[in-house]
């Protein structure tokens, strides 16, 4: 019997593999099919992959994908220069000294890929063992050696070096591995309640989603707890899994804003925005960050977050362009047991929820949809919210950042967004300029880009040519940081030396540096647009017949009123 006939005992594996080391993964059979992957993956790279890839992990037993998307393996993918991967390992998985799959874990942010690359060795061992697991749990199938989640567990824990341990769902410890033991020493060990303080204990057993929280077992040691509900794969609630990890061994809070992510520039309007931040780090007030896409909105919010007093808080991000609507209530609020078809019988804990005590990020606040911002309004006015299908106040103590790099008053205008929410949402204002603005900061941005990349590509480049320099400095830079950033990578990857020179720059980004209109032709055409904005008028409508008398896009018409600063 190939993988196929062992769906819930390796979706099972996987489960444990998110809840205990929060790692996406996957599990693939030789044809590259997908046997079962965890929510996050699915939903971010669906259900196929390359061939090409899962060939070259059965060939050669494990791969690691330091740049996905660049790979010779990755030539012909759907996902080819574009992958949504940061990072990904790959083990292969045999039955019997049979290849039968692959097993995949995937990173999906700069967070999510830091986290791995610097314990690459750990995580390398950590694939390794579910891999072995995973052949385990086939060969003894039959034999029903993994008919329940105590012995699941067992196999599982006694792998790792981190204290693991389940309970049920009163919080009595059901199994604990030897690692835990020794943590543990000299502590009752019947319940969770026994070492835990009794806050704690609860919110383990809310089945909140608990990360890294610093707890001190006993006088001397602190370590880092991580809890999840463990479910079975019908969905019923089985109790919780509990990880202690060595508090050395955890990012401190105050460091979860790497050194790579800091704001950057060292221009009067950089030094500007962080006199202001320094204000408000530790303000419960909402903040709104307001810039193009690209120019570090997301870098400010984890910074406010993480330099004030909040940071051994949550911080949660919601993508308002990701979530389609009918979801968005559910996702924000959580919901109730069988609040909906398809809801999880155990109910489920929103974002807001999970901010408690921190903060909760709502980017791209603009495309949060219109039957949305009118909840959200009554929340941020009644400080508390319910679950969707449920009847309990919960009280809102999160504090609320939101960004956006559309024009909020024009989308009032239009009806789009709610004058009282942005008037709630925008308590404290932050603009952040377009790089174009304040080239000053290229140098700093480029030496910390040139430093980050030299880091995870392995390489060794020193600097760049003064003519890249001179390009750098010509180009307008309409994707801002983002943008630079995507080019310096790109740049360290095609180096063959320790300079970078013009020809290891994308082609595509010279073709446009050569279109770049001269200072003047950027002036005659501000002078354009200011000419028509008064004939056809400043409001929505005059922009959108300047738009099409122009031959361009609204959006692209509101960059260069911006880009040439007219007012009317």
């Amino acid at each position: 019997m190939g993988l196929s006939g062992y769906v819930s005992e390796i979706a099972l594996v996987l489960q444990t593999i998110h809840h205990l080391f929060g790692i996406e993964a996957a599990v693939f059979d030789t044809g590259a099919v997908l046997i079962a992957g965890s929510e996050k993956y699915l939903e971010i790279k669906g259900t196929t992959v390359h061939k090409p890839s899962i060939a070259e992990v059965i060939e050669n037993d494990e791969v690691t994908v330091l740049c996905p998307g660049k790979m010779e393996s990755c030539i012909g993918c759907r996902f080819s220069s574009n992958c949504p991967a940061t990072l990904e390992l790959l083990k292969r998985i045999t039955n019997e000294g049979v290849p039968v799959g692959v097993l995949s874990f995937s990173a999906f942010s700069e967070d999510e890929h830091d986290e791995i690359i610097t314990r690459i060795d750990y995580f390398k061992q950590i694939i390794a063992d579910f891999s072995n697991l995973l052949a385990t749990v086939l060969k003894n199938a039959k034999s029903n050696a993994f008919t329940n989640d105590k012995n699941q567990f067992s196999a599982i824990s006694s792998l790792f070096p981190d204290g693991l341990l389940t309970t049920d769902v009163d919080g009595n410890i059901l199994d604990i591995n030897d690692a835990a033991l020794n943590i543990l020493s000299g502590v009752c060990l019947k319940s969770i309640r026994d070492f835990l303080p009794a806050e704690l204990s609860e919110e383990v057993m809310s089945g909140r989603h608990v990360v890294n929280q610093a707890v001190e077992i006993r006088q001397g040691l602190t370590v880092a707890l991580s809890s999840a509900p463990v479910f079975s794969p019908l969905g019923d609630s089985g109790g919780f899994a509990v990880r202690l990890t060595a508090k050395q061994t955890v990012i401190s809070p105050a460091s979860k804003v790497s050194e790579y992510e800091k704001m950057r520039g060292g221009g009067a309007h950089m030094e500007s925005v962080r006199r202001r931040m320094g204000k408000i780090v530790n303000s419960p007030s909402s903040v709104f960050i307001s810039g193009e896409t690209g120019t570090g909105k997301g870098v400010l919010a984890r910074s406010v977050h993480y330099e004030g007093n909040r940071r051994d808080k949550p911080f949660i991000i919601i993508n308002c362009a990701n979530i389609p609507e009918s979801l968005f209530e559910s996702e924000l609020f959580g919901y109730e047991a069988g609040a909906f078809t398809g809801a999880l019988k155990t109910g489920k804990s929103g974002k807001m929820e999970l901010a408690e005590g921190g903060t909760l990020f709502l980017d791209e606040i603009s495309e949060m949809p219109m039957s949305m911002q009118a909840k959200l309004l009554s929340v941020l006015q009644d400080r508390q919210f319910e679950h969707v299908g449920g009847t309990k106040n919960i009280a809102l103590n999160t504090r609320i950042i939101s960004a956006s790099n559309a024009n909020i008053q024009q989308r009032i205008e239009e009806d789009r967004f709610r004058a009282d929410l942005f008037y709630r949402l925008n308590v404290i204002s932050i603009e952040v300029l377009p790089l174009r603005d304040r080239m000053e900061d290229l140098p700093e941005l480029l030496d910390a880009f040139l430093s980050k990349y030299n880091y995870r590509l392995h390489a060794a480049v020193k600097g760049f040519d003064e003519r890249v320099i001179q390009q750098f400095n010509r180009y307008s830079w309409p994707g801002n940081i983002r943008q630079l950033e995507n080019i310096v990578e790109y740049c360290i990857n095609m180096a063959d030396g320790d300079i970078v020179q013009l020809l290891d720059l994308p082609p595509h980004f010279l073709k446009e540096v050569e279109a770049e209109p001269l200072p003047a032709l950027k002036e005659a055409e501000g002078g354009v647009i200011r000419d028509l904005l008064n004939k056809y008028g400043w409001d929505s409508r005059g922009k959108a017949q300047v738009a099409q008398t122009l031959g361009i896009s609204v959006r692209t018409l509101y960059r260069k009123i911006d880009q040439s600063r007219l007012e009317k």
